[in-house]
């Protein structure tokens, strides 16, 4: 019975340890894979991390540079410490619409992987927005137009890229102005912004005194110089002047010439002349600086000083002071004047310096033709039973016609009427020009000019004979 006893207790005991094995290992196979599943996961965590942090510092340093000039994206290795070349692969580029909402632009085909230099090209309703640029490694680029990050410049190791902005209310304008350099050895006009292959030694590069900026609407916002802003590895002897001595060492450089807002403003003078310099009473709308104005004779308003865009919208105008006395003088813009500079365009851009005295500008008009009021008088009455024609027109009497100055065909119309009796024909036998300056022709038949010079109000007086022929019931 003991031994019994005793046999049975091993078999619980070897059972036990059964069931703890059955158990255990299975957990212990758990805890394994959970601390492999957790090392996984936070190596994949710090890859990732360490990749945002690698992509951003590439980007920083160049690799690409990203530069917007507010319609297009110059994506730019101008760092070559990276091998081998790294791509940047965007995701998302946003722009800030008009109504404060960052707004995707689908026009573009992500994932856009860029591996090279490259010029994105942006839809033209996004021109001068902000804009962010989206990685696939989360990273978000927030640029404004005239901004970049890293050096941005085109050549393959070092260069200079020369860039000009106006600075206002916290953010920059970028816009185009001549940048004179002797970089090539002798002294040149480019057009910014503009890149340079890679140089050695030293160049001198001068920006004039006043840019401008021009919105869509037509308003001119006009910047003064105020300093170089220089991003990269040169010497320069000064960053306060228009004219700036570089010397390069081994870089990439970009240079910012940074204009300030200029506030001062300017009396102008608009004055309407018709020919010979004449003042005029014609009545024309012209745009300045985007707010339309209506002008006569001479009027002065108050703009902002430096450069000025004039927009004609007045092309052609009638002077009617004169209308009570039958003439209205029609006139055709021909050009403009300021500064001794001739303007023959409808849109022309001045400058007005800071502190000009009486600026004017002088709005042509040439009278091309003149209308005069013609009374055209049937001396007999006849009721419209015939009428005048010049030039195939057809003038019925008794009236009064504003008609061009000119040389017309003169046509007088005869015609038949049938009272049920008999056949009346109309036919004129005396034709009287009077002319308002008090001369005047008479002419009979057979001798009835084919021809009337309309230079001068006037009356035409027609005469007509009536011719009666009887007819048998």
């Amino acid at each position: 019975m003991v031994k019994s006893k005793a046999l049975s207790n091993v078999i619980s005991v070897i059972i036990l340890i059964f069931v703890i094995l059955l158990v255990f290992i299975p957990f212990l196979y758990y805890l394994n894979n959970t601390s492999q599943s957790n090392t996984v996961t936070s190596s994949i965590v710090n890859n990732y991390v360490y990749l945002k942090n690698l992509q951003i510092s590439q980007v920083t340093t160049g690799h690409p540079s990203l530069y917007y000039n507010g319609s297009s994206i110059y994506a730019v290795y101008s760092n070559r410490t990276f091998v081998p070349p790294s791509n940047l692969t965007i995701v998302g580029i946003l722009y800030l619409n008009t109504n404060g909402i960052w707004v995707n632009v689908t026009s573009i085909n992500y994932p856009l992987v860029v591996s090279k230099g490259q010029v994105i090209s942006l839809p033209s309703y996004i021109q001068g927005r902000p804009i962010i640029i989206v990685t696939s490694l989360g990273n978000v680029f927030f640029l404004e137009p005239g901004s970049s990050i890293g050096l941005f410049a085109t050549a393959s190791k070092g260069g200079v890229e020369v860039l000009t902005q106006i600075y206002i209310s916290s953010k920059p304008l970028s816009v185009s102005t001549n940048v004179t350099t002797n970089i090539y050895g002798t002294y040149k006009n480019f057009a910014t912004p503009i890149a340079f292959s890679n140089q050695s030694g030293t160049f001198v590069a001068r920006l004039p005194q006043y840019v401008f900026y021009q919105s869509s609407k037509g308003q001119i916002i006009t910047g003064v110089f105020h300093n170089w802003i220089v991003l990269g590895m040169a010497q320069v002897n000064s960053t306060i002047s228009q004219g700036i001595k570089v010397t390069l060492e081994g870089q990439p450089l970009v240079l910012i010439g940074n204009y300030s807002l200029l506030t001062s403003n300017v009396s102008l003078n608009l004055q309407v002349n018709s020919d010979n310099n004449i003042n005029s009473n014609i009545a024309i709308e012209v745009s300045v600086n985007g707010v339309n104005y209506n002008l006569q004779g001479t009027s002065t308003i108050t703009v902002p000083a430096g450069y000025v865009n004039i927009t004609i919208f007045t092309l052609q105008a009638n002077d009617t002071t004169q209308q009570s006395n039958g003439i209205i003088r029609h006139y055709m813009y021909s050009y403009s004047i300021y500064n001794g500079n001739v303007y023959r365009g409808t849109s022309f851009l001045i400058f007005v310096p800071p502190g000009s005295s009486n600026p004017t500008v002088y709005l042509n008009y040439k009278n091309d033709y003149n209308y005069y009021k013609v009374y055209m008088k049937d001396y007999n009455y006849l009721n419209n039973q015939v009428c005048l024609i010049l030039n195939s027109t057809v003038y019925n009497y008794n009236n009064s016609y504003w008609i061009i100055g000119g040389s017309y065909t003169f046509n007088l119309n005869g015609t038949y009427s049938y009272n049920g009796q008999m056949v009346i024909f109309h036919s004129a036998q005396m034709v009287i020009f009077k002319y308002s300056n008090g001369t005047s022709f008479t002419y009979t038949f057979p001798n009835i000019p084919s021809y009337v010079i309309i230079n001068q109000p006037m009356n035409i007086t027609v005469s007509y004979n009536i011719i009666e022929n009887w007819e048998q019931l």
